[in-house]
Order: structure tokens, then C-alpha cells, then sequence
């Protein structure tokens, strides 16, 4: 399926889903806003238990529509799709991973943060650049990036504005792997593939327990893994799983 911005190609369980706008850096307009949400929220995680995103081109997404602010357009409206975006992203039942294949600028960067998962290419440079069109950082910026690096050197990425590279967005936790830019997708896709075979409940009930943790108490989050793990006692799933370990055999 291939939709004016976006292509999606499918790799076994899991699909890539590619920002196609290189000549403008795959900017992240409207049009491809809606586009991401549209295929996203077409995407049923039990057939479909991992996405992939990443940019075609040198960069992953350079970030917000800026002829769009420069005409006066960026309004209420504008924010609400964009806040519905990195909603659909975080909030879908399915893993997505982010291959940050080059630049992941602003809002770009604020996909990379709402993803569950980021690799990133060698040559990657994510920066938080709001600031340098007199804009703050947003996309959830404010509300992921803490909780990865810790609120001090969050900070800094969020009012500096300067760029880091893969290695050291690896370093501080925004990124798990970094790849040779030739092998990012092959390798970012060998581990989708990886994942996706890993029982989808427990993924999705995972997924859901995480999302919800700012706002839990203790109590809370244990009464919330009690309920999970009772849907997945009563799960085929589990019962298979459970009798090829009793069998010493491979589920």
C-alpha cells in the first residue's frame, strides 16, 4: 500500500512503515500526520504485533510544518493532529520502533520519543530545535524525555536545542542500538521480527501496564499486573508455552 507521504511494506509479522517525502526532509506536514495515524489505527497488533518507522532519504523527519507556521496556520487545529499522532503511537496495542535512519529534528524527534523502541544509525542526529524559532518543544517531548534521561540532562536537550549523535543518544537511553546506516533497517527489522514472536498479550498487556505507571501508585501497578496476568493464565498461548517447557521441548 502506498500512500503519497508514507509506504508500508510488510516483512512477515511486521510492518515498515516509511516516511517518503525526502525532498523535504520528511517533514512532518499534516498530510503525513494523518497519513501515520490513518495507517496506524488500520493496524490490528494480534496479526500486526510490531511497526516499524523510519525515513527514506537522509533523514528520518526533520520535524514540523514550517511553511505551515510561516503562513499563519499553525493554530489550534494543527497541534490537535499533532497530539493525536504521538497519542496513536503510544497508546497503540501494537510495539512500535522507531530506525532513526538521519536527521530526527523537533517533532522528529518527538516520534522517535513517543515510539516504544529506537535504533538509530551511526550518522543520526536528533535535536530538540524548537527553540531556535522561538517555539517550545512539544510532541510529548516534555513528558518522554525525562523519564529516559533523567530531568537534568533532559533539560539541557530541551532548552539547548543542540544536536547529539547516535552513540550518544545511546548512551543516555533515547536509543537501544546503533547500526552502520547500510544495515538499520535490515537489522531494525531482524529484531522486530524477533519480537513480534514473543506471545502478543503479553506485549500488549506490557505496553499498557508501562503507559499507565506515571500515574499509579504501588498498589495500583500490582493490582494492574494481577488483572494482566489473570487474562494470560486463561490463554492457549500460555498453555502451549507452558507444556513445550514441561516437554524440554521449543514452543
Amino acid at each position: 500500500m502506498t500512500k503519497s507521504l508514507t509506504t508500508v511494506s510488510r516483512h512477515g509479522d511486521v510492518i515498515l512503515l516509511e516516511f517518503n517525502n525526502p525532498g523535504m526532509l520528511n517533514a512532518l506536514d499534516v498530510v503525513m500526520g494523518e497519513e501515520i495515524v490513518e495507517i496506524l489505527e488500520a493496524t490490528d497488533a494480534e496479526s500486526t504485533p510490531v511497526v516499524v518507522m523510519t525515513g527514506v532519504g537522509r533523514a528520518y523527519c526533520a520535524g514540523g510544518d514550517i511553511k505551515l507556521m510561516a503562513r499563519g496556520e499553525a493554530g489550534e487545529d494543527y497541534m490537535r493532529r499533532m497530539n493525536r499522532l504521538v497519542r496513536t503511537i503510544a497508546n497503540h496495542d501494537a510495539v512500535i520502533i522507531s530506525a532513526v535512519n538521519g536527521l530526527a529534528y523537533g517533532g522528529g524527534f518527538g516520534l522517535v520519543l513517543a515510539s516504544d523502541i529506537a535504533f538509530a544509525a551511526a550518522d543520526a542526529k536528533l535535536a530538540m530545535v524548537h527553540g531556535d524559532i522561538g517555539l517550545v518543544p512539544d510532541m510529548g517531548a516534555h513528558f518522554f524525555l525525562p523519564r529516559i534521561t533523567g530531568m537534568n540532562y533532559a533539560k539541557i536537550l530541551l532548552w539547548m536545542g543542540e544536536p547529539i549523535d547516535a552513540l550518544e543518544a545511546q548512551r543516555v537511553g533515547i536509543v537501544h542500538n546503533v547500526f552502520e546506516a547500510d544495515k538499520l533497517v535490515s537489522e531494525t527489522l531482524e529484531f522486530a521480527k524477533k519480537l513480534s514472536q514473543r506471545p502478543r498479550h503479553v506485549l500488549r498487556l506490557s505496553k499498557q501496564l508501562l503507559n499507565n505507571l506515571p500515574t499509579m501508585t504501588l498498589a495500583e501497578l500490582l493490582e494492574g499486573e494481577a488483572e494482566a496476568q489473570l487474562e494470560s493464565f486463561r490463554t492457549a498461548d500460555h498453555r502451549d508455552r507452558l507444556k513445550a517447557l514441561l516437554d524440554k521441548r521449543k514452543a
